[in-house]
């Protein structure tokens, strides 16, 4: 296999799977990206679905004879990273079971996140080169950020399908039921509901901010570009004028290069929850 395609092929995977929410490719340093991008495909590819032929090929991956460009660029990071691998079959069995369909409580959401994201953490920050207790906590809290984000903009697709990750009782404050959700249609109820869960996410991504305390500055400013990127996100499906359902946001390039120029100013993570705080903030220069 050519190690050169290879790393292609994983960076393809990786920007395919994450979607608007991938790190880079703008001011991340280039290393880092290669060395992320087979972590970022198998965590949201292939482990998800926890076969048995996959935990094989992975055991082989570890013991130095890795089949696929995913796997060998896998080992590649796993080497090179000195990625222990006792976390990283960890984190492949915790995520090949399914998140809660229609959880009673968020305190289930978070209790199934929590060790996930964590996980996740300590393979990704030796990649990093950090590895104390304050930036796995941190890092794990932008992970639990970044997933309830992704959740909602595809949230419309769960619905289809007849999934619910959302609690119960946010849905009961609201004022709706299953039934009303799954309808699809942005009632102020529903809006009520999206509302809600946005700000619980941007919580979440805001409450992370010590992950990029410490980090070289090309790290922190694309750490910051990708929380901006989920922030925009957050606000599109607040918009009054957007049908979340129907037209789920997606950024365009110039959106996502308006978060990056905002991602080097001193302090571009925003404070303001109202989606007019982050237009202003895409509008700026």
């Amino acid at each position: 296999m050519d190690f050169g395609h290879s790393r292609r092929f994983a960076a393809l995977e990786a920007r395919r799977l994450s979607g608007d929410l991938y790190p880079g490719p703008v001011l991340m340093p280039r290393g880092l990206l290669r060395a992320l991008d087979p972590l970022v495909a198998v965590a949201l590819g292939p482990a998800r679905f926890g076969s048995e032929r996959f935990e094989a090929a992975l055991e082989r991956m570890l013991r130095g004879r890795p089949s696929g460009p995913l796997l060998l660029c896998l080992w590649s990071t796993v080497r090179a990273g000195e990625i222990p691998h006792g976390e990283l079959r960890r984190l492949v069995a915790l995520l090949a079971e399914p998140a809660p369909d229609r959880p009673a409580t968020r305190q289930e959401i978070l209790d199934w996140l929590e060790p996930r994201t964590r996980a996740a953490a300590r393979c990704v920050l030796p990649v990093f080169e950090r590895h104390d207790q304050r930036h796995e906590a941190a890092a794990g809290v932008l992970g639990a950020g970044l997933t309830l984000t992704a959740w909602l903009r595809d949230l419309g697709t769960d619905l289809a399908g007849g999934r619910m990750r959302f609690p119960a009782e946010d849905l009961e404050a609201a004022g709706l039921s299953f039934e009303e959700l799954r309808d699809a249609v942005p009632t102020p109820g529903v809006r009520a509901f999206l509302a809600r869960e946005c700000a619980w996410a941007r919580s979440l991504l805001h409450a992370s901010g010590p992950l990029q305390e410490g980090m070289g500055g090309r790290l922190r400013r694309g750490l910051r570009a990708m929380t901006l990127r989920a922030e925009v996100l957050l606000a599109r499906l607040e918009d009054p004028r957007r049908d979340p359902f129907r037209r789920p946001p997606r950024l365009r390039p110039h959106t996502r290069w308006r978060c990056a120029l905002r991602a080097l100013l001193p302090h571009p993570v925003l404070e303001g929850t109202s989606p007019p705080a982050v237009r202003e903030a895409q509008a700026a220069p």
